[in-house]
């Protein structure tokens, strides 16, 4: 007992026999017996056993553990049993069923080869805390070969420019490989190394998913199995090099796919056959498969891979849709688990460079009809034209760089419908019959936002430029600010249209145009009311929303910032004046102020806090492209209903008739989702006996 540390009572029985006391004596704990002596030993010493509270066993030969089932009940701070000759999982269950510790080491024992470990030690994983530094939680679904030991350069076999012949050695191993790249500092962010790796692989060979990646002692590690040919590949022909691109910005990487300047090589080597797989770690058909059936809403009939990469279960691998082969092979999986129920594919911020060979894969997708591929690394129409086989009727490709190549919107539409002649949409703005958009959108924000912009810009400049702006009242919250800065420089102006544009200076906070530098104060409008009576002198407005650049600065929980700049007339009195083009640029602050609305309870209603107009002389490129497409009489300001109002009117109308919900649909969609008109409808069946019974629940 005198190997017992007195800072925290651990009893160090590792490599045992070697202790000085047996010089002449053999003792060995591999040996069931003496092992048993041993604890009793220790167990029965009252006096000792209370200063225990661990114990090492490690490096002993033991090939069992029933001599510890005296220590029943015992609570330890450490049970070390590494380096042994544990094999049996049954076994260890068994006689360690009453043993508790806060931290379990087996590692280098022959169990945990075994394909089912850890798996097989649920049935005692309850009573430690960790198990090998693994949280006894996360061993089922986290559980990384990499945390098995802190240092990985100590196993596997070492692939170098020296040795790389050697490669030869492991074609038909099914084991884990290590990437290993030096990276002092870190130089590069994860992303960022996993990015230039995959320019580096080849796009002809085996598809390559690098799982369990971690940064350690300045270096990136990630793991790799089952793709011996792009192992080859990159010892031979790569040389073990990545090649880093000369990229300073995002935008800069989209110039650097078509043409790749190399910046710096980054050399790496390969550890091979460090860990053996097992059953329960990552195989990438299984993750993909899992991410499918979560991002597919069978309600809208919409597979939502936007941003693929963030699924939950893909934290430990690796899924690399900017890979042509890769996303074809994920696709060909989605084409085959769902067949001609997708109506809908999202494809948005996931790097995809081109689509040219995913034509023939949607294709099975029977039903499929919109495609949205925005905000991803897209250079030219080309790579994507041989989607116009599935004959789309929608398809978003801004955020793109190919949507730089276009001066102005007509000019984009024409180029996409030549490929594409079926769109009745195009980036979730309506065609016309004549290839002319009703409404244009083109704004940078946070993907998360862009359903609450795509509602909100609309329908408050369509109620502004209607004559019932009191409507845009409830819009702003009571303690609200509005602040209007008026820029607009006169020249060769009628006295009519002078004195038309002074109700903008009237309510003007230019404070360097103020002569009165008291109005500085009076010209902050605050209040729902204060803001109306403004709203009220200001003259009657039409905005050209197809001129609209709408960017969210900020979009979460607690506040959204939308920035939008475009033009607009202002509106002759008589027709024997004239327009007056306007540009502006207005800020919105918004914020929720009631949550768990509506009958689903997950409508959220936001109101403005602050917003800022500034009015000022339109651009010549304004000029050219106002209202170049805009009809010169009033859009219906009959709005659509969106897919989640149709979910609850069928829910609302399903809780007053009782009907079953194809019923229920069918009136609404008779009375074009009008609430009021399809209970009228409705009342009018039930008087002349024509719903049957069988219609109601």
């Amino acid at each position: 007992m005198e190997r017992i540390n007195g800072v925290d009572g651990i009893l160090n029985l590792c490599r045992f026999n070697t202790h000085p006391e047996f010089f002449d004596l053999y003792v060995n704990l591999g040996n069931r017996a003496v092992l048993e002596a041993i604890c009793n030993l220790i167990y029965r010493n009252d006096e000792k056993f209370r200063l225990v509270n661990g114990l090492i066993l490690s490096d002993n030969g033991i090939t069992t553990v029933a001599p510890l089932t005296v220590f029943a009940g015992v609570e330890f701070v450490v049970l070390d049993l590494r380096k042994n000759k544990i094999i049996s999982s049954s076994r260890i269950s068994r006689d360690l069923s009453e043993v508790k510790a806060d931290e379990l080491f087996l590692a280098g024992n022959p169990i945990t080869n075994d394909r089912n470990y850890p798996e097989c030690l649920r049935p005692i994983q309850k009573n430690f805390k960790l198990i090998d530094g693994i949280p006894v939680e996360n061993l089922s679904k986290d559980y990384s070969p990499l945390d098995c030991e802190e240092d990985i350069n100590t196993d596997g076999y070492r692939i170098d420019q020296n040795n790389k012949n050697d490669i030869n050695l492991f074609q038909n191993s099914n084991d884990w490989h290590a990437i290993v790249i030096p990276d002092s500092g870190p130089e590069f962010t994860k992303h960022e190394i996993l990015d230039y790796f995959f320019i580096t692989v080849s796009q002809k060979l085996t598809d390559i998913y690098p799982c369990y990646y971690k940064f350690s002692s300045g270096e990136h590690q990630f793991l790799l199995r089952q793709c011996f040919d792009q192992l080859k590949y990159l010892v031979d022909v790569c040389k073990m090099e990545i090649n880093v691109p000369r990229l300073a910005s995002t935008s800069d990487k989209h110039a650097a796919l078509s043409e790749i300047q190399i910046d710096k090589i980054v050399k790496y080597y390969m550890l091979m056959n460090i860990r053996p797989y097992k059953r329960g770690q990552i195989e990438p058909m299984e993750c993909i498969d899992k991410a499918l059936t979560r991002r597919y809403n069978g309600i809208n009939s919409l597979l939502n891979l936007d941003n693929f990469q963030s699924v939950e279960g893909l934290e430990n691998i690796v899924i690399n849709l900017s890979s042509p082969k890769i996303l074809t092979r994920v696709l060909m999986q989605a084409s085959r688990k769902l067949l001609c129920s997708c109506v809908e594919l999202r494809l948005a911020h996931n790097k995809i460079t081109n689509v040219s060979n995913v034509s023939k894969v949607l294709n099975i997708m029977s039903n499929l009809n919109a495609i949205d591929l925005g905000n991803n690394w897209i250079l030219d129409l080309e790579d994507v034209k041989e989607l116009s086989a599935l004959g789309l009727k929608s398809l978003r490709l801004d955020g793109n760089p190919l949507c730089s190549q276009y001066s102005y919107a007509g000019e984009y539409i024409k180029a996409v419908r030549r490929h594409f002649p079926e769109l009745t949409k195009l980036d979730n703005i309506e065609i016309k019959n004549k290839g002319i958009i009703n409404v244009q959108k083109n704004f940078l924000c946070d993907v998360r936002g862009y359903d609450f912009v795509n509602e909100f810009v609309p329908r408050f400049f369509k109620c502004f430029d209607s004559h019932d702006r009191q409507s845009l009242k409830e819009l702003y919250h009571q303690s609200a600010i509005f602040t209007l800065s008026f820029n607009y420089i006169v020249a060769q102006m009628t006295s009519q249209n002078f004195k038309r544009i002074s109700k903008y200076r009237e309510n003007s906070r230019n404070i360097l145009k103020l002569s009165d530098l008291s109005r500085a104060h009076t010209s902050i409008h605050l209040g729902a009311d204060q803001i109306m009576q403004v709203f009220f002198q200001l003259p009657s407005m039409r905005h050209d929303m197809l001129t609209f650049s709408t960017d969210t600065m900020m979009y979460n929980e607690n506040m959204i910032v939308i920035t939008i700049n475009g033009v607009f007339y202002d509106q002759a009195p008589s027709i024997v004046d004239n327009d007056i083009l306007m540009s502006f640029t207005r800020t919105f602050v918004l914020i929720p102020v009631e949550t768990k609305l509506g009958i689903l309870t997950r409508a959220i209603k936001y109101q403005i806090v602050n917003e800022q107009l500034s009015i000022y002389n339109p651009t010549a490129q304004q000029i050219k492209n106002a209202f170049k497409y805009f009809k010169t009489e009033c859009q219906d300001d009959c709005d659509e209903a969106t897919i989640s109002d149709k979910e609850a009117l069928i829910i609302m109308f399903q809780e007053v008739t009782n009907l079953k919900s194809v019923w229920c649909t069918r009136f609404l969609d008779d009375a074009k989702w009008n609430f009021k008109k399809s209970l009228l409808l409705f009342l009018d069946f039930c008087n002349k006996k024509k719903i049957p019974d069988t219609a109601f629940n």
